[in-house]
């Protein structure tokens, strides 16, 4: 099956972007109408509602659109367009009031993103990109940084709210913390992976992140001239994944795959 042209799929992403966004953020007031909480995570009433509205706008353009989504849906086979949506990315930092969340939403096929949107609301950036296309934050281009060492490098990851039974992430954190310039946590994989995009930060690490965090993002960082990788699949959808401005890649890798 040969994809429609790129700039319809990205029009798409972007319209279903802004939408499931906007919602949000029209809802705000809502951010603790809590569908699930446990420990370390929760589920929104919008975050049900941001995916409908994003599925919504798809299937205005695309009918009978095959979803892959955090809040549920079917995937495709190998030769279909397959619409990956992260409703709200950053759910806890939102229900408190943070501004870093987001929502993505990419476009697939067998395997490789198509175009990809990221819109962060409460700053109002839109990250678009597609696959024959470069990286943009509200219309103009944007690269990753020069940063060329560890020693120099804001380094962005993300905790696992299972520590107990997975601590790569801590383990990472010590071993990565006396070699970068600074390791942050910031709460939402998309936001972080658009900032390498843009040059705010060098790299990214994450142990347990899923393919509706990083669908959308990734293609951003990688058109913007970064690499981003995925280490291990763990399941389908379930991932270990690296993405850097490209020149700390190799040494950044080493550290992650190494660290005891």
């Amino acid at each position: 099956m040969t994809p429609p042209a790129s700039d319809l799929l990205l029009q798409t992403a972007v319209d279903a972007a802004r939408a499931a966004g906007r919602h949000a953020l029209q809802n705000r007031q809502r951010r603790r109408e809590y569908v699930e909480r446990s420990a370390h995570d929760v589920k929104l009433a919008l975050d049900l509602e941001c995916q409908r509205v994003a599925e919504s706008v798809i299937a205005r353009a695309w009918p009978d659109p095959r979803i892959l989504g955090e809040e549920g849906g079917a995937g495709a086979g190998m030769d279909e367009l397959v619409w990956v949506i992260d409703p709200i990315d950053g759910t806890v930092n939102f229900s408190h009031g943070m501004p870093l969340w987001c929502c993505s939403v990419a476009v697939m096929q067998g395997g490789d993103t198509l175009a990809g949107a990221v819109f962060v609301p409460e700053l109002d950036e839109l990250y678009t990109a597609a696959r024959d296309g470069v990286s943009e934050r509200n219309g103009a281009r944007i690269a990753v940084s020069d940063a060329s060492s560890l020693a120099e490098a804001m380094i962005l990851t993300g905790v696992s709210k299972h520590m107990d039974s997975n601590p790569e992430a801590l383990r990472f954190m010590a071993t990565i913390a006396s070699r970068a310039q600074k390791v942050r946590v910031m709460g939402a994989a998309a936001v972080d992976i658009c900032h390498v995009a843009c040059g705010r930060a060098d790299g990214y690490f994450e142990s347990s992140i899923y393919l509706w965090d990083v669908a959308a993002a990734g293609l951003v960082a990688r058109r913007a001239g970064g690499c981003a990788e995925i280490l291990e699949s763990l399941s389908p959808v379930h991932l270990r994944y690296l993405c850097t401005n490209g020149r700390i890649h190799e040494e950044l890798k080493a550290l992650v795959t190494s660290a005891p």
